[in-house]
């Protein structure tokens, strides 16, 4: 079986505040975990896995919670939350909130009204169970895991196209996607151009089911 890296939470998250910028992930194992793994043979999945589950840990922990932790392979962020009822929406492009005023105490009208259809419901990170449990580090040749895989060269090879397929199901970021959220948009989309209708179109079907194809291949969970 694995071996889970213990990566000490409270320098890791003293390392991303201190981070000028997001960072990437292989970035952090240099830096963080690979001095932790003390000269053992350790692979690249259980570097990437005991990473994880310390950032989901933080994120989890009520302890943490005065803290916004953005986990992502890309860009590896952790910022404490504006104050003073600023919006807490998060943008990892620019490294910055959006902080207009709040409705709610946490966001501004336009990303409470983005957000609100979904609460409790749709918006989640498919993520957090997977690499909160730690056996979990014991699916490094699964089947699953090599569709996740897949599934993120997919998105590193055809960026671009990505982003503009995300734009075309009104998602802002790869972060506000998931695979339950994709779904119902296609679906919706799909219903009002369908052929059937009166206000049919043919051309934007072959356009919706070409985007979508492309962001189920990456949204595998």
């Amino acid at each position: 079986m694995n071996k889970l890296i213990e990566i000490p939470r409270d320098d890791l998250v003293a390392y991303c505040l201190n981070a000028p910028g997001p960072v990437m992930e292989s970035v952090v194992i240099r830096e963080i975990v690979n001095p932790l793994c003390n000269g053992y043979p350790v692979t690249l999945y259980q570097k990437h896995f005991s990473l994880f589950h310390a950032l989901y840990s933080i994120k989890n922990d009520p302890v943490y919670y005065k803290f916004m932790v953005h986990i992502h392979p890309m860009h590896i962020v952790i910022r404490n939350y504006p104050v003073h009822n600023k919006c807490i929406d998060y943008n990892p492009c620019t490294d910055s909130f959006c902080e207009n005023q709040t409705v709610d105490g946490t966001y501004c009208a336009f990303h409470y009204n983005l957000y609100a259809p979904f609460k409790g419901s749709i918006i989640c990170d498919p993520l957090n169970e997977f690499y909160s449990d730690p056996y979990n580090i014991n699916y490094e040749y699964s089947d699953e895991l090599k569709k996740v895989y897949n599934g993120f060269t997919k998105y590193i090879i055809n960026r671009r196209k990505v982003e503009q397929a995300l734009s075309f199901f009104s998602f802002s970021a790869i972060e506000h996607c998931n695979k339950a959220l994709l779904q119902k948009r296609y679906r919706e989309l799909v219903k009002k151009y369908h052929p059937d209708h009166y206000h049919g179109d043919t051309t934007m079907i072959k356009e919706i089911n070409a985007h979508y194809t492309l962001l189920k291949e990456i949204f595998v969970l």
